[in-house]
């Protein structure tokens, strides 16, 4: 415990399952949290939750693919505690798209790389001046899926989306290392409830299991491990890697 300790952490997509765990683990850990979804409603009852934890909590609706939406996340954000060291990107798309490369129409292709990559590169190049400035460094950890590294056909649109942000945590990692910011990914595999990805489920088909080295489905704590190891000191000498948190898919 305290592993974050007088870190502020921006979170995006705590208004779903996996983003609610994550901001419940960082908070136990001792970071104060900027905490945003598309709905505010959604947003309250968890800062109230972490807050009971000893933490400091603010929230901001947005919706990544309205601009000015995340130029005023980025203020809010860095105000909120006058500055940010961690930046988790959990959001998700409203809805996955599903598709095939010739039936997915064109404002299918943009909403979902606007949703999934483009916010995140608006909120970013906002944010990372300002950390680079502070002179502390700082760590981003973005949430991939394994449709953006190995084609699931009918995903075309959510997994070229998922794989641009993969490249542009690596961009990051490249560009930005010598100022002290990481950037890594976690890359969940089929995760029972609440997962991030477009295989996660709760009853898989069992070609799917037997692809997998262990057999069963994974839990949300066990992703959430992997984002705070990222996120904290403890991957100082970490930079630009994924972590595939799957159960050894083959």
């Amino acid at each position: 415990m305290g592993r974050l300790s007088g870190k502020r952490a921006l979170m995006t997509g705590a208004g779903g399952k996996l983003g609610a765990d994550l901001a419940r683990a960082f908070a136990a850990e001792g970071a104060d949290l900027v905490l945003t979804t598309r709905t505010e409603a959604k947003l309250a009852p968890l800062a109230k939750e972490v807050r009971a934890l000893g933490v400091r909590a603010a929230t901001v609706a947005v919706d990544f693919n309205r601009d000015e939406d995340t130029d005023r996340l980025a203020e809010a954000a860095w105000a909120a505690f006058d500055g940010i060291d961690i930046v988790v990107l959990s959001s998700q798309p409203a809805d996955p798209a599903m598709g095939d490369l010739l039936s997915t129409s064109d404002d299918v292709w943009r909403e979902q790389q606007q949703a999934v990559a483009g916010g995140a590169l608006r909120l970013l190049r906002a944010l990372a001046p300002r950390m680079i400035e502070a002179g502390k460094g700082g760590s981003i950890v973005t949430f991939i899926s394994s449709t953006g590294i190995d084609p699931i056909p009918g995903y075309g649109a959510y997994g070229l989306a998922k794989g641009t942000l993969w490249l542009l945590t690596r961009y990051m990692a490249a560009e930005w290392g010598r100022h002290g910011i990481r950037a890594n990914a976690v890359c969940p595999g089929m995760i029972a409830t609440g997962g991030s990805g477009a295989a996660s489920q709760e009853a898989p088909p069992a070609a799917m299991l037997a692809r997998t080295a262990l057999g069963r489905l994974g839990r949300n704590g066990e992703v959430v491990g992997a984002a705070i190891y990222l996120a904290s000191d403890e991957s100082s000498f970490t930079t630009g890697q994924c972590i595939h948190v799957n159960g050894g898919r083959f």
